[in-house]
């Protein structure tokens, strides 16, 4: 069995059942909303153990894909201020992923009264979320000050909203979505144990 850790954002994305049974064949953490919290919350578990594979599981936007479609990120992009600026980070590639599925990694949240410019850089993105580039930047930071293997990180997302306002019903949503974020997350893991 692979050492394997599941990071949520907020417990309500599975749902305490779920986590209950996700924590029988993988250790789960909460690591809280935005980048600064996933860096921290994610340093926080690579540091107390070994993880062969992350997993984040979770929502997203999408101003591409109708709600409820599952979405395996190859691509993630760094968010906020540096995408349109000589500060830019190079979009980070993760091999685990669906080819061409991209990401925009932000702090911001994306909805129909953000500016028309961040809805544009927006466009170019399969779906938006807050946490997945920074997860991928603690696992590479981690293992150069540990000396230790990077873990192989995965994307599980799922579409919540269209950027369209309509987040208030987020918490009846995911009780919709949560079935299908915990069937993927079961289904990789056991692909990952039989590798």
């Amino acid at each position: 069995m692979k050492k394997i850790l599941v990071l949520l954002a907020v417990e309500e994305e599975l749902g305490a059942d779920n986590i209950a049974r996700l924590s029988e064949v993988a250790d789960v953490k909460c690591i809280g909303v935005g980048k600064l919290n996933a860096y921290e919350a994610t340093m926080e578990a690579m540091w107390a153990k070994e993880y062969d594979e992350l997993i984040s599981v979770g929502t997203c936007g999408s101003l591409h894909h109708p709600y409820a479609t599952l979405l395996r990120p190859s691509v993630v992009a760094q968010g906020d201020i540096y995408v349109d600026s000589i500060f830019a980070s190079e979009a980070e590639y993760l091999p685990s992923g669906d080819e061409g599925i991209s990401l925009y990694s932000s702090d911001n949240f994306i909805g129909e009264d953000s500016s028309e410019a961040t809805r544009k850089i927006v466009e170019r993105y399969d779906c938006m979320e807050m946490e997945a580039y920074a997860i991928i930047r603690a696992k590479r930071f981690f293992a150069r000050l540990s000396g230790k293997p990077e873990p192989e990180l995965h994307l599980i997302k799922i579409v919540s909203d269209q950027a369209d306002g309509t987040i208030e019903a987020w918490e009846t949503r995911i009780e919709r979505l949560r079935p299908a974020l915990m069937e993927a997350t079961l289904e990789l893991i056991e692909k990952l144990n039989n590798q």
